[in-house]
């Protein structure tokens, strides 16, 4: 396996000598771009990919994550401004799990946590504002898991409870939101914040907070509530009823008009008032027996009269004389009948969002083909549910519609589009130009190469051969020794000879012809 590798190594040495000064330079530069190619490939595919392993940190949370790195060598990258780590994707949840130990990011507020550090001889006042600092904290971290909130920090006053209060101090916060760039928070989100603080504190109502942002815009002000956003609500929905039903009008008259010939507008008054109505309805039910009767029935008649006499009289008593009274009767009766009623309660509750009155404006292009404006009068009123008794309206006009802005800006598109499509075609051009331009540098020197070697196999084949002959006669201590599991070791001579014949093998394989001649040549000269 060595003589092959070394007379391998040889074969493409002597090729390499044999090689004009032009081809020499050329194999160089190849050879040298393929090292630097392969050396700056290898350099790419052995660089670790980088993943985030902390986004959006404070300053001081950035300096200890650095520290921490630096002191166990692990390589890192900067990004936002020094808001965000990155470090290799392969160690980012190690490296996560081992700064969560160490307590970072602690992100200003250390929230729960503190309480853990508090002892028996704490006292009452620090406990109070531990707490408050505690609660601070959480606060702050709920609130910054909204979308768009970079940060928040939160303050409260939290009155402390004694006997000798009365009570009346409330408690009151306050909220100061950064946002992402660009990220305007609306009236539901600032409405969400002011409700996760004034729910989270004892005490707090929703309208002692009060949010501002990093600009010092007001967002919500304390005393203010829900004010923002149930407006913003009602603007939304009724934006979103008159898109709705101006859409569906619209793509009607598009199809009637053409698209471009026709304008719709709707402007609703929508009702946001709660209703709820109770009615009660009773009604009386034949044929049921009664749920409750009561009678009442006295009869006295005529009686005897009884003996006369004196009350008290000492006995014997006189003989009593009988007393006559004409005949009395005595009769009274009481029915008391309760019968059953049927009772119907019903509760209405009408939900907010029922329409008031309705106006809607249609503008028809007069260029466009004539349609019938009664007919398309009667088209919108049905589609929209137009009602005169509710107040609703219809205006229909025709006027001729100014294009030119239309034009000027179709125009416009057009010729970007043909910039950008001119751009592509002369990017491709060039491309294709640089292409072709390396395939014929190529080409070029293939053929080059190809001409300079007929050229030289022509020219000086004997010459060469008769100087590579003679540097095996001249200098055989020069070769390199042969194996020793080919040749027995008797002598450096035999050696050398298997070498020789080795090597001008070799060289009747790669010049057949230039080794025929060269031998007619020998033998014509012994010849003569």
């Amino acid at each position: 396996m060595q003589d092959k590798i070394l007379s391998t190594l040889q074969r493409f040495w002597r090729g390499f000598l044999a090689f004009t000064p032009g081809q020499k330079v050329v194999t160089l530069a190849v050879g040298l771009a393929l090292v630097i190619g392969g050396f700056g490939f290898s350099s790419w595919a052995s660089k670790p990919s980088y993943a985030p392993l902390f986004t959006n940190l404070a300053p001081a949370d950035a300096s200890g994550i650095i520290d921490k790195l630096n002191a166990n060598k692990t390589p890192y990258k900067l990004a936002a401004n020094g808001t965000s780590i990155l470090v290799p994707q392969k160690d980012v949840y190690d490296l996560r799990l081992s700064m969560s130990a160490a307590g970072l990011p602690s992100s200003g507020s250390s929230g729960y946590s503190l309480l853990d550090q508090e002892g028996i001889t704490t006292s009452e006042f620090k406990q109070h504002v531990d707490y408050q600092r505690a609660l601070e904290g959480e606060l702050s971290k709920t609130i910054k898991s909204i979308s768009g909130v970079r940060d928040a920090a939160v303050h409260l006053a939290i009155p402390q409870q004694s006997v000798f209060t009365d009570g009346t101090q409330k408690a009151t916060g306050s909220v100061l939101l950064t946002t992402d760039p660009g990220t305007t928070l609306t009236s539901g989100q600032v409405q969400s914040v002011v409700n996760l603080v004034s729910s989270s504190v004892p005490g707090m109502a929703a309208d002692q907070v009060s949010v501002s942002d990093a600009s010092g815009k007001v967002l919500s002000v304390a005393g203010d509530v829900n004010s923002g956003a149930i407006a913003d609500t009602r603007t939304e929905a009724i934006a979103q009823y008159n898109k709705r039903v101006g859409s569906e009008v619209q793509q009607m008259l598009d199809r009637l008009v053409g698209a471009g010939h026709s304008v719709v507008t709707v402007n609703a008054d929508l009702d946001f008032d709660k209703n709820s109505t109770v009615s009660h309805s009773y009604s009386y039910a034949t044929g049921v027996p009664p749920l409750s009767e009561a009678n009442t029935t006295e009869t006295y008649g005529g009686g005897q009269a009884g003996s006369g006499g004196v009350l008290g009289a000492a006995s014997p008593s006189p003989t009593a004389v009988p007393s006559a009274s004409p005949g009395s009767g005595y009769k009274k009766t009481n029915t008391t009948r309760d019968n059953a009623v049927n009772e119907n309660t019903e509760t209405r509750s009408a939900a907010p969002g029922k329409v008031r009155t309705l106006s809607v404006a249609v503008l028809l292009d007069k260029n466009a083909p004539p349609v019938d404006e009664a007919q398309v009068r009667q088209l919108v009123s049905s589609a929209v549910g137009l009602d005169a008794k509710r107040g609703d309206s219809l205006a229909l006009a025709s006027a001729p519609f100014d294009t030119s802005a239309a034009t000027a800006a179709k125009k416009a598109a057009d010729q970007a589009a043909a910039a950008a499509a001119a751009a592509r075609h002369n990017a491709e051009l060039i491309s294709l130009a640089k292409t072709v331009l390396v395939v014929l540098l190529v080409l070029a020197v293939i053929v080059a190469t190809i001409i300079a070697n007929r050229r030289r196999r022509k020219e000086g084949p004997a010459d060469e051969l008769d100087t590579f002959l003679s540097t095996l006669n001249d200098s055989p201590g020069s070769l390199p020794p042969a194996p020793r599991d080919i040749v027995p070791p008797q002598s450096r001579e035999a050696a050398n000879n298997v070498v020789r014949q080795r090597d001008l093998a070799d060289m009747a394989d790669s010049q057949p012809q230039e080794v025929a001649r060269l031998l007619r040549t020998w033998l014509n000269t012994k010849e003569s």
